[in-house]
């Protein structure tokens, strides 16, 4: 039977993210089980590169130099990009290739086309919608086709959504993510809360500050009549960067919170952050599986998500509360009731942390993805 001895993950950008933070998992996953891992970008948006080198045992590369506001001239570096990845991917010569989100799938399968990369594999969570007719369309029939070898999608939403965009069913395959949990640690908690400037409940979000992640609603829900007259001391920080910062920097002046919501940034301690927390919100208008939430439940924080069917996955029947989407009137009378009721708010976190433990670990995320991938590569060997 062929094994699987090196595989080689395709991220299109360095950034704060949930996509690039399973990229980065993964590989940790697999170097430290002894396989040879390579993580390759196309670009480095955040000035990261540097400090993931330092952080993690693996290579990671970096094939263009990005520009801000050069537009069209970013795009003008790609086939030299895909030549060095092409380049790339003789040397490492990989058993596996997993790309991560769509513009990933599309760089990745046509850079990776006729080299003999035995097992490709794409990913969808959910996000068709940002995609433009053109690039639907390419990224239909790159997947649909013997480039990609199958596609893993995040939650049967996200399974069901490719299939109505017109991916092949026979070419899907659904493996939620999972996290490391996270474990309590109050010295580190009280040191944090204590530069944070945090008194009382602390309540955290954490996301790109781009539409989708909808931050401006719990702005909006912190000034609402539920917790502005609630005898509560609350904080509200929101990790995170993005297009957005200005919107919702004027949003919480013109709410008049500024004593109580803070824009962190970005932020490389989100483990850190959730320690020091009190309670997570998510209310985003899409979401796959949050990595975020998922991290927060390990932890045993009660969490608070709009009605999504990734978050609904996570949250199942009593570990968090759901509230619609677009709807700050909710999310406030959410938040209100969890930070008024502490028994019942820790009851929650118990139940967030055994269904996180129980069903959503790295562990059983990744073995099942190495269970894929040595199929397929027994498979093309069959073949």
């Amino acid at each position: 039977m062929a094994e699987v001895h090196r595989i080689l993950l395709f991220g299109s950008q360095i950034t704060t993210g949930g996509a690039q933070r399973v990229l980065l998992d993964q590989a940790d996953w697999f170097q430290s089980r002894g396989f040879a891992v390579s993580a390759v970008f196309y670009y480095d948006k955040d000035g990261l590169l540097p400090d993931w080198r330092r952080r993690y045992p693996f290579p990671i590369t970096v094939l263009s130099v990005y520009r801000k506001g050069e537009g069209i001239r970013n795009s003008a570096a790609l086939p030299a990009a895909i030549g060095r990845f092409r380049r790339l991917l003789r040397e490492f010569h990989p058993d596996v290739l997993e790309t991560f989100t769509h513009d990933a799938n599309i760089l990745g399968m046509v850079g990776a086309a006729g080299l003999g990369v035995p097992v490709r594999v794409a990913a969808h969570h959910g996000q068709f919608a940002r995609l433009g007719r053109g690039k639907k369309t390419l990224h239909r029939l790159i997947v649909n086709g013997p480039l990609t070898s199958v596609c893993v999608c995040v939650s049967e939403r996200a399974r069901n959504q490719a299939i109505s965009e017109g991916i092949r069913a026979d070419k899907l395959v659904v493996i939620e993510n999972g996290v490391r949990p996270i474990r309590p640690d109050a010295a580190a908690r009280a040191s944090l809360r204590s530069a944070l400037g945090v008194r009382g409940k602390l309540i955290l979000t954490v996301g790109r500050l781009v539409p989708e992640k909808a931050q401006e609603l719990l702005i909006d829900a912190m000034a609402a009549p539920p917790l502005s007259g609630l005898n509560e001391d609350l904080t509200l920080a929101i990790a995170g960067e993005g297009p957005r910062r200005a919107f919702l920097t004027e949003r919480i002046r013109e709410r008049d919170v500024s004593d109580r919501c803070a824009l962190l940034g970005n932020r490389d301690d989100v483990p850190a952050l959730l320690n020091a927390a009190d309670l997570f919100v998510l209310c985003s208008r899409t979401e796959g599986m949050p990595i975020a939430m998922m991290e927060a439940m390990s932890l045993g924080l009660p969490v608070i998500g709009t009605d999504l069917e990734g978050i609904r996955a996570l949250i199942g029947e009593d570990a968090g509360r759901i509230v619609p989407v677009d709807d700050a009137d909710g999310l406030a009378e959410a938040i209100r009731r969890t930070v008024s009721d502490a028994d019942e708010a820790m009851k929650m976190g118990v139940r967030a942390a055994e269904r996180i433990r129980g069903a959503f670990t790295l562990e059983t995320s990744l073995t099942r993805y190495l269970g894929l991938f040595r199929e397929l590569r027994s498979g093309k060997e069959d073949g």
